[in-house]
Order: structure tokens, then sequence, then C-alpha cells
């Protein structure tokens, strides 16, 4: 019993001993790195310069890497950051490659180094390096928050840097596709790329020509036609017409199955270009929010297409038109609130004053044969008492309405989802813009090619029961309705000019907004500071 009460002393003294001899002290050399503001550290910039300092103060200037597992997942995830689409030399690999010998080799500088490529890494991971809202007026986003500073202290604590990065990456199909995507691009260019072809007439099935054989050679290397074995290499046969289609529809081009100069400009695109394409898309997934919903409307802008995704399976799909260059459909997510039947238009001060008002000034029966009224509050104003010479934009006290009806410029319904750029969905009396190619031709909102059966959709289980025999009535009245939606759904406005389809087939897509050559150059640039 005695030997057995000096041990639990022996025990009680080292246990009460513990804290003192394991506590962390404070490094000095990584206090006078942080107090000092060092935010360049053997020629390597440090980007984190608000979370650094709040980091390190949070451990009292403790080191952070003191395992090695920790320091070798890291950099090896950096190895990787070129898989999504970013760069390894942001993030310090080749001085932490070089400059890591093992833990006998840590020095605060490295720590410091460490920390700020981890966070850094981080956040692009996150939310993308660029910030889409100081390079594009029309693109709003929500940021995703998260405290990467607890982040990276649980994930040093419990070793596993590797899992914490991995868990930021987008999980949204297009982005995975897109990675895929990626690589198969970059391995065409480790091969060298694909042949360019000579121009000339336009080639069409039947026609002899030395630039077929180009052409399926171009072909075969993205996987448009599957063999180059044929009795006649110069011979434009209904295979080369097929390849040629499945290529045009990848392309957002009309499937005529010709090689003119349209498609032979794309076929000649050199595959650094669609790599910038896939990488420059990766980053707007990046963008977008954490969570799309299990019920939401996607419109791909640059592809005039409208999807509605329920738990992951589409429901329905639909061509739209979007905006004109000059009038850009913004990106940004919000909820569907009500939708109007038979709507009133109110005519917008930039339509007013690039079509509307010119035309008054012709001719006053303008107005007339629109089925348009000049309205001040409720009251109605006689067009023919206004002097329209004189009238301007910013003088016009009055708005232009336009009555529901078959000449109504929003057609039998629009769709709301409020927003601060005034965009809506709604339905057109211009059908025949749908059977065009290019279709950024509206004033900034997205119009319709089934407008009824997506009113039959969104009020698919209202309590009020809106079958489509209902809806074809009220409309049918032309009486201005609203009805209130009673099911969750967003929206979310999206700008991809590069996507992998439901058939895994790469599609590339004109940049109508010119919106590529901007985000590449910023992309090229040093990381802005966190």
């Amino acid at each position: 019993m005695k030997q057995t009460g000096i041990y639990t002393l022996l025990f009680i003294a080292i246990y009460l001993l513990l804290p003192f001899h394991t506590q962390a002290q404070p490094d000095e050399g990584l206090r006078k790195i942080i107090e000092n503001k060092e935010y360049n550290i053997d020629g390597q910039p440090l980007f984190c310069k608000k979370t650094l300092p709040e980091f390190y103060y949070s451990r009292g200037f403790e080191r952070a890497w003191t395992h090695e597992d920790n320091i070798n997942e890291l950099i090896e995830q950096i190895k990787l950051a070129s898989e999504e689409g970013l760069q390894t030399e942001d993030y310090h690999y080749e001085y932490l490659k070089e400059n890591f010998k093992g833990l006998k080799s840590m020095t605060p500088a490295l720590d410091v180094l460490l920390t700020d490529a981890y966070l850094l890494y981080a956040s692009h991971l996150l939310s993308g390096k660029v910030n889409p809202e100081k390079i594009v007026a029309e693109w709003q986003v929500n940021r995703k928050e998260t405290d990467l500073k607890i982040l990276l202290s649980g994930s040093l604590e419990n070793i596993e840097i590797a899992r914490s990065l991995n868990g930021l990456k987008p999980k949204y199909k297009t982005y995975v596709r897109l990675k895929r995507a990626l690589r198969l691009y970059r391995e065409i260019e480790t091969k060298g790329g694909w042949p360019v072809i000579e121009g000339g007439e336009t080639l069409r099935t039947g026609m002899t020509d030395p630039r077929v054989e180009q052409i399926r050679n171009r072909l075969f290397v993205t996987g448009d036609i599957s063999t180059t074995h044929t009795d006649s290499v110069n011979l434009f046969d209904s295979t080369i017409e097929e390849a040629i289609k499945t290529f045009q529809r990848r392309h957002g081009l009309e499937p005529d199955g010709a090689v003119g100069k349209s498609s032979l400009a794309i076929l000649n695109e050199p595959v650094e270009k669609r790599i910038e394409q896939i990488i420059l898309n990766m980053e707007r997934c990046r963008w977008l929010p954490l969570d799309l919903g299990e019920h939401y409307i996607l419109v791909n802008i640059a592809n005039y297409e409208l999807e509605v995704i329920k738990n992951g399976k589409l429901e329905m799909e639909m061509s739209v038109v979007v905006g004109k260059p000059y009038r850009k459909t913004p990106v940004f997510s919000n909820k569907m609130m009500y939708l109007v039947f038979n709507p009133y238009w109110t005519v917008p001060p930039t339509i007013f004053a690039n079509d509307v008002l010119p035309a008054i000034r012709k001719n006053v029966g303008y107005l007339r044969t629109q089925n348009m009224k000049v309205i001040s509050g409720d009251t109605e104003i006689d067009p023919s008492s206004i002097a329209w010479a004189e009238v301007t934009p910013k003088n016009f006290p009055y708005q232009i309405r336009q009555d529901p009806g078959p000449n109504n410029a929003l057609g039998q319904v629009k769709f709301i989802f409020p927003n601060a750029y005034n965009v809506y969905m709604h339905d057109t009396n211009h059908r025949e813009l749908f059977s065009k190619t290019d279709r950024a031709l509206s004033s900034g909102c997205i119009r319709l090619s089934k407008p009824i059966d997506m009113a039959e959709y969104v009020l698919k289980h209202h309590p009020a029961g809106w079958t489509r025999e209902k809806i074809d009535k009220t409309v049918g009245k032309e009486k201005n309705l609203t009805v209130m939606l009673s099911e969750e759904i967003y929206v979310h406005l999206l700008y991809w000019t590069s996507f992998v389809d439901e058939h895994d087939r790469i599609n590339f897509r004109k940049d109508i907004y010119e919106r590529d050559g901007v985000l590449w150059k910023a992309m090229q640039q040093g990381p802005p500071s966190i």
C-alpha cells in the first residue's frame, strides 16, 4: 500500500507539471515578422495581410506547422492546384518545395509562408481567385463565408490538411466535368494540339478536296469522329457531315454539316484557347452559392438555354433570348416569388429613350398601334397634348404603359424574382427570335420559348388548382392577374462559355459579352490580398 501511494503522488506531480512543460511558448522570430509587417519574405510576397496576423495573434505567436505530415500534405495539394485551373506559383510552391527539408529546416519564415499559402489557396478554392464584382458591373455573387483561420487550426490539430482543402472545392457537376475536360485538353496540348485547316470554298457532302483529310484528323482529336480510316480520305462523306454537325452543336453553331467560314474559324481555334475557356468557367463555378438548392431554374446566358433542375434531375429545358451586348443580362441568384398573367408593360427609361421616343416623334399614332398609353399615376394622359419634340428622357414626367394583349412586349405571362436590375423572365410577341442561333436580342430580360409550360410547371402544386385549362382560360381573358407562388424555386442566371453537357460532350460558346478576356487578364495577375 505504501508503494502504491508513492506511485500515486508521483503521477499527480507529473500531471500537474505537464501543462507547464508542454505549453507552447511564443516564437520571437515569428512575432517579429508579424509585428513588423514583413509582407515580403525572401522574395516571396505575403497575400493574407489581414488573416495572417489574426491567425497568429489567436495562437499567441505559437508556430503552426510542427507536424511533418501537415507540411507535406499542403505542398502536395498546392502542386495539384493546376488541376483546379489555378497557378501553383501563387502559393509559394517552388520556394516551399526547395526550402522544406524536414522539421529541422523549419524557420519562422517558412511557418508564415506555409500559413499564407494555405489561407490563400483555401480562399481561392472556396470563392475564386477573382472577385467578379470588381471587373464586371452586371455580376452579383453571394460570397461564401467560412472562417479559414478556424479551419486551418482544426486541420493542423487533426492532421487533415488535404481533407480540409478538398472539402472547399466546388461539388457542382459542371465544375467536376470541366475539371475532367481540362485534363483531357491539356493532354491534347501535350501531344501537339490539332492541325490547322487551310481556307477555301465551303465544303459540303459529296465534295472531294484535300482539306477533307485535315478536317477528319482535326475532328478525331476532339472525339467528334471515331476513326480516321476511310476508303477515300479526301471525300466529304456522310460520316464527316455528321461529325461536323456534332462539332457545330458543341460550339453553338447552326448544325448544317457544312464547313464554311464560321465553322472553319472555330475548327482552327488553338487548343490553348479552349484550355483558357475551361479554366475561366471553373473560376465562375467558384463564384456560385455553396448550394444551388434542391429545386432551381438555371439560365446559361451564353448558351441561350434554360434548365429546371429538381433533386439533381432535369425537369424541363427550353431556348431563351437574352440581353444584347449593350444591354447585358446580369448574373445573379434570387428566389422566384410570383408570376403575372396578361402583364402590363411599363417601358423602361433606356427603351423609351432609344426606341419609343424616336418612334413617337415620327408618328404620335405609334402609341395607339402598339396599344400603349401615357400614364400619370392612375390617370391617362392624351398623347396629343404633349409637345413630343421638346420631350427628353430626363424631363418626361409620365410613364408609357402597354396594355395586355397580343402585341404586348411581355406576351402572356411574366415571372418575377425581385432584383436590383429589374430583370425578369417573360413571354414575347416575337416568336421568330427562337429560330435564330444567336439570341442575344433582348433589352436585358430573359424571353422564354415555352412560357405557358413554365407557368404550368411552377403552379403545378398551387392550392388554387392551376391546371393547363385554367391557365389558358385566364390568358384568353387578357385580364391582368398576379399569382403568388406556393413553392420555393430559385433562379440562377449564369454565364458559362464552356460546359460539359449531360452526354459528356465538352461545349464551347461565343463570348457574347466579351467577358472572357477581362477575366483571363485578371487571373494572370498576382492574387489580391485577403
